[in-house]
This record gives structure tokens, sequence and C-alpha cells, in this order.
């Protein structure tokens, strides 16, 4: 039995689900009795116990530390040993990873993703940040100490209102010295564009990968795919409207072995892994999975993305029903999966 498969297809929503009830009852039960019964008290008690399996399960599958993970042991150490205060709001990204295919949470997680493949240029802008603000609170301690102690009289204190400058957010303090409102009056300026650049570059990269996950499919990606080029073009109008673009990240498990066969892949970029005692890949044309439908077989192959790969689905019903009026496209497939498992 594959544990992992198991985990991630059941589990793991079921794990989710817990996540998003326990942030509403800690939300709910802050400061206030409204949720002051026993039921809800065991309810965060039992939640605790299966989060503690949950981390169980992860080291035993995973086999390594992730960052999710270390967030996961922080709440779980805080509440049996430490118990000061409720870290559970800590597992909201846990909550997201779970449903990070989900259509609703997948902009989410693209933006989380961003961030995080954009961390390096980000951090350089932030740098940026604060060297300006080290200047600015500097200059305006050297300008405004002896006129406004209470606000510029060290550089520390002179940072924040440093900070509220470069926001353009105000602090209620102003310098009262020429030069020193014609200092802040520039660093307001400069503050706009600096912080106009961690949101360029996030807007940016966001795009690019909103652009890869764009599933819209064209009449020209299909008729370049060795299996579709030649059928007309009336055929491909309809393979058209019923292929479901997927994009996996790398080490994404794509087909077990063991399971019914439900749909066949086409891959449009990126490769596969197919798991046999000599395992192969896949690349871009390839298709996988028919052999399953046309022989009314479980997977007898395990199928894992090589790398970051766009797949093309096609369910079982449609593909019967393209072979039916197509004899080409079965003897295509038949002639394949002859050679090979999935």
């Amino acid at each position: 039995m594959n544990y992992i498969h198991f985990f991630d297809k059941y589990l793991r929503p079921f794990f989710g689900l817990l996540i998003v009830l326990n942030l509403i009852h800690q939300v709910f039960s802050s400061g206030t009795t409204i949720i002051d019964f026993p039921l809800f008290e065991n309810f965060y008690k039992i939640s605790m116990l299966l989060f503690l399996v949950e981390l169980c399960l992860r080291f035993y599958l995973e086999r390594k530390l992730t960052f999710l993970s270390t967030l996961d042991a922080i709440v779980l150490i805080n509440y049996y040993f430490v118990g000061i205060l409720d870290f559970r709001m800590l597992r909201l990204f846990r909550a997201y990873s779970s449903f990070s295919n989900h259509e609703i949470l997948l902009p989410s997680n693209i933006l989380i993703k961003t961030v995080y493949k954009q961390r390096y240029a980000l951090l350089g802008s932030q740098i940026m940040v604060v060297s300006v603000l080290l200047v600015f609170s500097t200059l305006i301690h050297f300008l405004e100490k002896d006129i406004y102690p209470e606000a510029f009289g060290s550089i520390l204190s002179s940072m924040w209102y440093g900070i509220t400058t470069l926001t353009t957010v105000g602090g209620g303090i102003t310098p009262v010295t020429s030069l020193g409102k014609l200092l802040a009056s520039l660093t307001m300026f400069l503050g706009i564009g600096i912080f106009a650049l961690p949101v360029a570059i996030l807007a940016s990269a966001y795009y690019e990968e909103i652009q890869k996950r764009n599933f819209l499919i064209s009449l020209e990606t299909i008729s370049s795919i060795p299996l579709f080029e030649k059928l007309p073009v009336g055929a491909i109008g309809k393979i058209n409207s019923k292929l479901q673009a997927a994009l996996l990240p790398a080490g994404k498990k794509i087909i077990t072995k063991g399971d019914d066969a439900d749909a066949m892949y086409i891959i449009e970029f990126g490769s596969v892994k197919v798991e046999l005692s000599d395992p192969i890949t896949l690349g871009p044309g390839d298709y996988f999975g028919e052999r399953g439908l046309l022989k009314n077989e479980v997977r007898n192959a395990s199928i894992t993305s090589a790398q970051e790969v766009k797949l093309l689905k096609l369910k079982k019903e449609d593909l019967l029903e393209l072979i039916s009026e197509h004899a080409h496209l079965f003897e295509e497939l038949s002639a394949v999966s002859e050679t090979r498992s999935g």
C-alpha cells in the first residue's frame, strides 16, 4: 500500500479542515466566554492530539524536517510543555499547504510560492530601505536634536519618525528647522519609490507564475502533439473542449500503481518518471496512462513528475468517444500501449 498517496488523498484534506476549525475556535474563544463549553474545550484537546499524530506521520513519511513541520512542532511543544500562549494560528500556513491545489486557494499558494522564489530580491530591496532609514534618521537627528530633543534626541528615537516618513503615513511628529522639513520632504518622495520596488518585484513574478498556469489550450498546441496530428480540424476542436490542463511541481505523484484507470495524460512541457524495474522518462509530446483505459486494467506502474510539468488530461469516457469516431487514434494508442506499462 502506498502510504504517502493515502495520506495525501485522504488524511491531508481532513487535517486541513481540522486546522480551519481550530483557527475559527481560537478566534471566537479568545478573551470571551461565547464558546465556554466542555464540548469545545474537549475539541481543542482532541485536535492537538490528532495534530501530534499527524506530525509523527509526516516525519515517518517525509523523513525530513520542513519549514511547515517546524511550525507544527512549535505549536505542539508549546501546548504540551509550555502552555503560555495559543500558537494554533501558526498552522494557517499548513492549511494553505493542505489545499494547495484547490481552485479557491490556488492564487494564494501561487503568491506564497512567488514570495519564496523572490526572497533574495525582496531581501535586497529591504536592505536598501533599512540603509536609507539609517542615513535619514542620522541626518534628521543632527538637524533637530537641539530644537526637538523629545523626538530627535537620539538616532534610535529618530528612526520612528524615519519609518513614518518613508512610508508616508505620518506620525504626529514634524521637524522644526527648514533643513529638517526639506530633508523630510525629499525622503517622502524617496519612500514612495523604495516601497514600490518590492511591489513591482512581486507583481512581475506573480504574473509570470499565473501565466505558467494559464490553462487555456490552443488548437496549435493540440495539433502539434504527435498523437493528434493526423486528426481532422473538427476532431481537434472537439479535443480542445475536453482536455483539462494541470501544472504540477517536481516530485508530485500523478499515477499510483494499483489505482483504477480513469484518464490518460499528455505532456505539454516538463517531464515525468515512469517507475518500472528499468525507469523511463517521458517528455513534451509524450503521453501515458492509456494502457489501463484500453484494457480496463488497474494502473501497473507509478508515475511521478521529474520536474515542473504541465499535463493535458483526457478522461476515460472522452477518450473512448474519440476512439469510436477515429480509428487511427485507437491504432496509435494500442500500438504504443503494447510496448510499455502505464
